[in-house]
């Protein structure tokens, strides 16, 4: 079997060069403007994120009301990722066993969902990091939200002090990342960025509707640009390319 025939089999994907954005934790973030495009309300999802932790600041992605959260949490410094249904009630959420402070590692957060089967699962750096007592409630999580931000809330309060990298938000899709084939569509086994294609659709086949990224050697100001299904973000402050990525 052909290189080429393995990645459209799923088997492998190749290493990727990226840079990242640097978000300074007291005015840089990123504002949609209004809902995603083609968003839909659905059981499941798929995050992917490179992420440095230069401080504690905790939003990385947020959407209007909290709905949609991907943050660091400021109680106890673990990963929480957590959604509530149009009602507003907490529907999913994950949490991660481990602590995390700044460091100059980066870290890579993987996780997936499936309200309709209760399952979930959240990797850093490729192990296992789910805490007991997830929540996964048999309902519709609210994706069609009136608006989204990365590295603040949509209020641009709760600025993340963070560079960020190989942003990817697929909402109702869903991958088994129990499975190591599943997770090597996102990272390497040496621990490293893979391509997920122009528009981010490699891993599954469908794009995401959010997929941000600086290409190595591009400017910084592209991570606004989506390059999944979306549509694209502004930015307030100015960011800068990060002193490190994750593929160095």
């Amino acid at each position: 079997m052909s290189m080429h025939q393995m990645l459209i089999a799923g088997y492998a994907n190749p290493l990727v060069l990226c840079d990242s954005a640097d978000f300074d934790g007291v005015n840089d973030y990123m504002l949609r403007g209004g809902g995603l495009t083609g968003a839909a309300d659905s059981k499941s999802g798929i995050l992917s994120a490179w992420i440095r932790l230069d401080g504690l600041g905790p939003n990385i992605i947020n959407a209007t009301g909290n709905n949609f959260i991907f943050v660091l949490r400021a109680g106890d410094q673990k990963f929480g990722i957590g959604a509530e249904n149009a009602a507003g009630t907490e529907i999913l959420l994950l949490i991660t066993n481990t602590v995390y402070g700044a460091a100059a590692t980066w870290l890579h957060v993987l996780a997936s969902w499936d309200l309709a089967t209760a399952s979930a699962h959240l990797y850093v750096n490729d192990v296992d990091d789910l805490a007991a007592g997830s929540t996964l409630t048999d309902d519709s999580i609210d994706y069609t939200l009136a608006n989204w931000a990365i590295g603040a809330t949509v209020a641009g309060t709760g600025l993340v002090d963070s560079a960020l990298a190989e942003l990817y938000f697929a909402p109702g899709q869903y991958l088994d990342f129990s499975l190591v084939s599943n997770r090597r569509k996102f990272i390497s086994a040496s621990g490293k960025p893979v391509s997920l294609g122009a528009t981010g659709s490699l891993p599954t086949g469908t794009a995401p509707i959010i997929y941000q990224r600086v290409a190595d050697g591009a400017a910084v100001a592209t991570f606004a640009t989506n390059l999944g299904t979306g549509g694209d973000f502004s930015i307030t402050g100015t960011l800068t390319t990060g002193s490190t990525s994750p593929s160095d």
